[in-house]
């Protein structure tokens, strides 16, 4: 029944305590994205009170038990009436793009699962980057293949010594968790 309701209220309807397994009843501007797949676009006010934010959820019909309705209403988020802050969005593309790359950096490439992980505990404490299959600590001191606390070569004796040591104890976890590979 809730279905064939649904479809005869098509787009824009403002509902009334919908009754969905799980969630509290509270009383949402619904609006029918898709006749085909009954899905819902439930808009609720934002709680933090920081200006006119909303919450999104999209509903498939199937889990309303039941709903009330209150008549037809506009689309909050009609293109045409909506205000976007296009430097605000350029400005968090901008800083998601910059993460993406920072991450992207730290995955090595071409090497084996050991020598990442050994790069992810060297980086817990230590500045690293890679410089093709070779781990760069501190821009002094090299590890490259087979990563062995004997594949550690230039910088300070003391920074030289550190990363060996880092080394050595990644290596022995890697031994215990895999044991001995």
């Amino acid at each position: 029944m809730v279905i064939s309701t649904a479809r005869r209220v098509a787009d824009g309807c403002r509902c009334s305590e919908f009754v969905v397994e799980g969630h509290p009843q509270r009383t949402y501007p619904a609006f029918l994205l898709c006749q085909t797949s009954l899905t819902l676009r439930l808009q609720e006010e934002s709680k933090s009170g920081a200006g006119p934010k909303r919450n999104i959820r999209l509903l498939k019909a199937n889990y309303i038990k039941e709903f009330t309705f209150l008549g037809q209403g506009e689309d909050p988020l009609d293109v045409n009436k909506c205000f976007l802050d296009l430097n605000t969005l350029q400005s968090k593309e901008d800083s998601a793009i910059r993460q993406a790359e920072a991450e992207a950096e730290r995955i090595g490439v071409g090497v084996t699962p050991q020598a990442q992980s050994l790069f992810d505990a060297l980086s817990k404490t230590l500045p690293v980057r890679w410089d093709k299959s070779t781990i760069v600590v501190m821009n002094e001191v090299r590890v490259s293949s087979p990563y062995l606390p004997e594949s550690v070569t230039g910088g300070t004796p003391a920074a030289n010594e550190r990363v060996r040591k880092v080394v050595e104890f990644e290596k022995k976890r890697l031994q215990s968790r895999y044991g001995g590979q």
